[in-house]
């Protein structure tokens, strides 16, 4: 009896597992955010461990975190720099526009309203899709943005749902910032579920060695 419930093999034992696996990552993850600047690294280290060792299995999930965190802490910080410049821009900008036209009642005002909205998804949705793809390939920095971009437009409900599972786990963490334990791994989670069937679209099999794991082209 115990036998089996201890089994690895056993779903109930496999779920405890990736749970925990879950919450040190989100951990892990939070105390790499503490200096901001390094939360785009942080981030894409988070995606990438997420998916490796939490859905694929691959090694163990906070050796993976640590390996992506180093391999692209550089460009995360620069990407972090640039997104945090772009929403300080907006929220000094935009947010003011933003209560003004609110209730002018105005046709023109709500077209602009529309606009501001779409603005911050833009913003949001760029970071949705340039962490992930950070975490997977070694392209420059214009390259990721630019893919990002590409994934984005095409991808727009995807895009959608992406930034609004980003915006309820930030919710959630302002309302609760115990909740650091577990939304950050479980958010990832779920985001890899949205992105992952489009990021191994542009993996083509015959650049994969022998040698090499492709673990990012299965399908879990």
């Amino acid at each position: 009896m115990l036998e089996a419930i201890f089994n690895p093999e056993n779903p109930v034992f496999c779920l405890i597992n990736k749970i925990l696996d879950l919450v040190l990552l989100s951990l892990v993850w939070a105390l790499c955010c503490i200096p901001v600047v390094t939360a785009g690294a942080a981030s894409a280290a988070l995606y990438y461990a997420v998916v490796k060792s939490v859905r694929r299995q691959r090694s163990y999930p906070v050796r993976e975190f640590w390996r992506g965190f180093r391999m692209n802490l550089k460009k995360g910080i620069l990407i972090q720099i640039l997104w945090m410049v772009l929403a300080a821009m907006t929220l000094v900008s935009d947010v003011p526009l933003f209560l003004t036209f609110l209730d002018t009642g105005k046709l023109q005002d709500k077209v602009f309203l529309v606009l501001l909205i779409l603005k911050v998804v833009f913003l949001q949705g760029m970071a949705c899709w340039i962490y992930p793809l950070l975490s997977r390939f070694e392209e420059r920095t214009g390259k990721l943005a630019e893919a990002a971009l590409v994934l984005m437009i095409r991808h727009l409900p995807v895009t959608l749902a992406a930034v609004f599972l980003v915006l309820v786990t930030g919710l959630l963490l302002y309302i609760e910032p115990l909740l650091a334990a577990v939304i950050p791994g479980t958010g990832a989670l779920l985001l890899s579920f949205l992105l992952e069937p489009h990021l191994r679209q542009l993996v083509r099999r015959e650049e994969t060695g022998e040698e090499e794991d492709p673990w990012y082209l299965e399908r879990r």
